[in-house]
């Protein structure tokens, strides 16, 4: 699972893709109307049928489950849950984005795939679904100079309407959330639709073809994705950098220039627009998107993402306070007190870095962070005693 952000290229990666709600008043123009188009060929893509399509085996496989689950008098959200259940136990996550036929058959995939192939079933039995995105602690994959980050999302299924259920109103409509990592969702991000769904998933796929350079199938797909949530700031965000990669920084920071002066601001659209005013040596604009990005920050995630990036300044005074009053409001989590004794090491404080490493092992729940982590303390103390050795022989 898997969003980004980076040192040369900075971009929000879907599996798991946050789709701002924007009231957007008309006549505002489509940001695909930006695009250059002259610079690209537009090739063939996967259609939405496609995406959501099972085999037949599957199909008659699934329907004659639901059936024998129905005369038991399960509702239909709940068969979909079980059928779910009993057939993805083996299932790896992982960060593929796949249709609903290859995840099947794969056994394996994101969250995206996930929430296409519980579609796929929600569509055969007429079941209305919607979706959540989560913001969890980013976990990191180094692709070149591209730091691959992930958010979660999730689907519900909603109970069929019954005739009964005019006479009541809910505060909560009645279903089933199908949520595959439950420990790891902190903080509610916000709602999406059916067409979010989609969106992302071309999106996801605009991003693999952008890092393996394969600019024309990029282009293709993240026009694609506009056609269904044209003013997402992610996609406009994706737009730019691809923009930004075949050479053409003016049609970029036209994209980005056209989210900021209409409110359709991620973070991650403004660290790839304060990268991209890096690159052009403008100053000004540099210390004016850092400014909105730090205004802009909401998870404790995005101050994570603001300390990290003051380290990589050399800002260690400043990352040093963002991170303790992360700490002070989110004490469990691992990642700020890591982050510290990366401050610490790198200003030669070897016994409060080794301190905060041995507190991001204990906060830690997941094996392989701690992993990680313990690796690093038992680094630090080799080389500390290594240090105290030939200081005692000289």
């Amino acid at each position: 699972m898997k969003q980004l952000f980076a040192l040369s290229l900075i971009l929000f990666l879907t599996a798991c893709n946050h789709t701002q709600k924007i009231d957007v008043k008309e006549p505002l123009k489509k940001p695909s109307t930006l695009l250059n188009h002259s610079l690209f060929t537009r090739l063939n893509i996967e259609s939405e049928e496609s995406i959501f399509a099972l085999p037949e085996a599957e199909r008659h496989k699934f329907l004659s489950y639901a059936q024998e689950q129905k005369l038991q008098n399960i509702r239909a959200d709940t068969i979909i849950a079980n059928y779910l259940d009993s057939n993805l136990d083996k299932f790896t996550y992982d960060g593929a984005t796949l249709n609903a036929t290859a995840t099947l058959a794969m056994n394996e995939g994101n969250c995206i795939s996930l929430a296409i192939l519980t579609q796929a079933y929600a569509n055969m039995l007429g079941i209305e679904t919607s979706f959540k995105e989560v913001a969890t602690m980013p976990v990191y994959k180094k692709q070149n100079q591209t730091i691959l980050v992930s958010n979660h999302f999730k689907t519900k299924l909603y109970a069929p309407r019954e005739q009964e259920d005019e006479k009541w109103l809910y505060a909560i409509r009645p279903g089933t959330v199908i949520d595959y990592f439950p420990a790891r969702d902190l903080v509610f991000i916000g709602s999406a639709t059916y067409a979010d769904l989609v969106a992302k998933y071309y999106a996801n796929l605009a991003t693999e073809a952008l890092l393996a350079e394969q600019f024309d199938m990029s282009y293709s797909l993240v026009s694609q994705a506009l056609e269904y949530v044209p003013y997402d700031p992610e996609l406009i965000n994706l737009a730019a950098i691809l923009h930004r990669r075949v050479g053409d920084t003016d049609t970029a920071k036209k994209l980005f220039e056209f989210a900021l002066n209409n409110q359709l601001v991620s973070n991650n659209l403004l660290y790839s627009y304060s990268y991209l005013a890096q690159q052009l040596a403008d100053t000004p604009l540099q210390e004016k998107l850092e400014e909105q990005l730090l205004n802009n920050a909401k998870t404790p995630f995005d101050f994570l993402q603001l300390a990290e990036q003051d380290i990589a300044k050399e800002r260690y005074s400043s990352a040093e306070a963002l991170l303790k009053e992360l700490i002070a409001s989110t004490p469990y989590i691992p990642e700020p007190y890591f982050a510290l004794a990366k401050i610490y090491y790198l200003q030669d404080k070897k016994a409060k870095a080794a301190m905060y490493l041995q507190y991001a092992i204990d906060k830690s729940e997941d094996r392989e962070k701690q992993g990680v982590y313990q690796a690093k303390l038992n680094t630090l103390e080799y080389v500390g005693r290594s240090y105290n050795q030939n200081k005692e022989q000289n």
